[in-house]
Formats: structure tokens, C-alpha cells, sequence
């Protein structure tokens, strides 16, 4: 019997030095410390995906990380999301790997957004209570809320012409970006603040930084039209009720308007889902699945959550009269 303890409490000890950690800081584009970041690391090998979220001090850690190579990624509203492939992790050994973000475009030429991005995160304060709902006992969305922060990146498989596209339009300081040219922002982009207007035919949304800066999810229809008007740059979305998740979906999307952010381009086949839960008073989850087989070699999912802007409003937006981002706009 002390002998079976014995090897019990040598393959326990063992099994605890196995394992190794990720550890850091992560720094927002402008040198300040940058909170609420997750830091995903994906075993090359295996898939698995480890998770840390980096805290005050911008200091994150993600324990108990098997021995192996590791694809590191980052993405947070507003800047450029962050990668960086083959790290490679040793047993009972913490890699210390500090993180500095990036800007996205020259949208924020003058630091502008991203500052303001910064200063928004600081007066979160969402209420506390449980979740509204409308008079046939729907969540009631409705509301004005903080950009979206990502929780869960997923893992975007962009194929070869797709990553090349996205990479030429960022090399060439992003002269072309729809959204300096009074256009609407990328596909998958909210904020810095948006708005939910949720009534039983529809859910409209309000981007307050953009032109139109707003579209209709038609929630009386089940189908979209037979004739597809693909000059909709926020593309035709329906969207149904299962339980307390809204289910929305996009399709027909205007091909001169950009998928993400990072720049990536879509195809006549782009398909989004997106689902969203009022969990509580102050928060809105969203999970969008972007579906497109002519950019992506799989469907890339990803998370986010949202904090209730009490006390803040939308306020119009004339991009035409007030663009100062296109004078800055230079391309290589």
C-alpha cells in the first residue's frame, strides 16, 4: 500500500511539472497599460485553446499550458488584432511574452480613436438588475452600448488570396478604406458606441462614426427576397427568436465593403450569423459566425460582450461635412 502511495504522489508531482504557463503584459498603441485583452494561445499541434485575460497593469497570465508550439492572438476593438505564430512553451517553465498592440488604419491618424476608445473603457459602470423584456416576454435589447470587446477571438483560416488582399490594403496605408470615404465601416465592426432600437417587427442598429451609420434587422419576415439587392452594404437581415437568443442573419452584401477591420475582403458567398443574449440589465453577448468559403477556409466564429452605455446617446453623424481623415490619407 506504501508503495502504491508512493507512485501515486511521484505521478501527481510529475503531472503538476508537466505543465508550463504564459505570462506578460500587454501595452494598448499608445504606451498605457491595456485591460480586459484576452490572450488566446492554440496549440498548433493539438488545437487546444488556453485563455488569459490580461488585468490591472495590462498583466495577464495562462496557466497550466501543456509543453508545444502555440499560435498567440489578441484582438480588441479599435486596433489592430495581434498574432504571433510558433511560441513555443516548456514543461514547468513560464514564457514571459509582453504584448504591444497596434493601430488598425489611419482612421486614427491623430491618435483620435484609439484614445477615445481608451477613455470610453474608463466610465464603464453598467447597472445592475436582471434583463428587461418587451410585452410578449422577449428580451428587450433596446439600448445604447459601449463598442463590443472581444472575449473569444476564434481562429480565422484565411485563404492565400484573401490574407494577400488584406495585406496589400494595409501596406498601402489603408488609402482605400471605405469608411474614410464616408462609406459604411467593415461587416463585422460596431462602435465606439452603437445603438439597439428593438420593436416586434424590428431591430434596428445605430453606429454613431459612420454613414448611414444604420440598418434594419427585419424580424416579421422569414425569408430573404427572391431578388437579392446586393447593393446593401450592411447586407438583408432577418432574424427569429430561439428561447432568449435573437438568431440574425446576413446575407447579399455590397462588394465594395470591407470584411473586418484588418482589412480582409469577402465574396459574393458571404454568410454571417449572429446571436445575440441580454444576460442581465447591464450586458449584451453577441456571437457572430462568418461563413464564407471564398476568403475563409472554414467558418470563423468569435464572442463578445457589451457594456450598457447608461446616460450616453447617439448623436448625428454627417460624414461628408466633417471628414478629417481623408486628407491624411496617403498611399504608398
Amino acid at each position: 500500500m506504501r508503495y502504491l502511495i508512493g507512485v501515486f504522489l511521484v505521478a501527481t508531482a510529475s503531472f503538476g511539472q508537466s505543465v508550463g504557463a504564459i505570462s506578460g503584459v500587454v501595452r494598448d498603441p499608445f504606451g498605457g497599460m491595456q485591460t480586459d485583452a484576452t490572450v488566446q494561445a492554440k496549440n498548433v499541434q493539438t488545437g487546444t485553446v488556453s485563455k488569459g485575460v490580461s488585468k490591472a497593469g495590462g498583466k495577464y497570465t495562462i496557466p497550466d499550458v501543456a509543453p508545444g508550439t502555440y499560435d498567440i492572438s489578441v484582438a480588441v476593438p479599435g486596433v489592430k488584432a495581434f498574432e504571433q505564430k510558433g511560441v513555443t512553451v516548456a514543461a514547468a517553465k513560464t514564457l514571459e511574452l509582453n504584448i504591444k498592440l497596434e493601430e488598425g488604419t489611419q482612421l486614427s491618424t491623430l491618435g483620435e480613436d484609439g484614445l477615445a476608445i481608451a477613455a470610453d473603457r474608463k466610465r464603464h459602470n453598467p447597472p445592475a438588475g436582471p434583463t428587461p423584456r418587451t410585452v410578449d416576454g422577449k428580451p428587450d435589447l433596446s439600448g445604447v452600448w459601449w463598442s463590443p470587446v472581444t472575449t473569444e477571438p476564434g481562429k480565422a483560416d484565411w485563404l492565400p488570396g484573401a490574407a494577400a488582399t488584406a495585406k496589400q490594403r494595409l501596406d498601402n496605408n489603408a488609402v482605400e478604406s471605405p469608411q474614410a470615404h464616408c462609406l459604411p465601416s467593415p461587416v463585422t465592426r460596431l462602435g465606439p458606441l452603437f445603438q439597439l432600437a428593438q420593436s416586434k417587427q424590428s431591430l434596428v442598429v445605430i453606429s454613431d462614426d459612420e454613414s448611414p451609420g444604420f440598418h434594419q434587422i427585419h424580424l416579421d419576415r422569414s425569408a430573404h427576397p427572391k431578388e437579392p439587392d446586393t447593393d446593401l452594404w450592411y447586407g438583408d437581415s432577418i432574424g427569429h427568436w430561439e428561447d432568449d437568443t435573437l438568431v440574425v442573419d446576413r446575407v447579399t452584401f455590397n462588394p465594395r465593403v470591407w470584411l473586418d477591420q484588418p482589412a480582409h475582403p469577402h465574396s459574393d458567398k458571404l454568410h454571417v450569423i449572429e446571436k445575440y443574449r441580454r444576460p442581465d440589465l447591464g450586458h449584451l453577448e453577441k456571437t457572430v459566425t462568418v461563413d464564407d468559403p471564398g476568403v475563409l477556409a472554414n467558418p470563423w466564429t468569435f464572442k463578445q460582450v457589451a457594456d450598457l452605455a447608461a446616460g450616453e446617446e447617439i448623436r448625428e453623424f454627417i460624414c461628408a461635412e466633417n471628414n478629417r481623415d481623408l486628407v491624411h490619407m496617403v498611399g504608398k
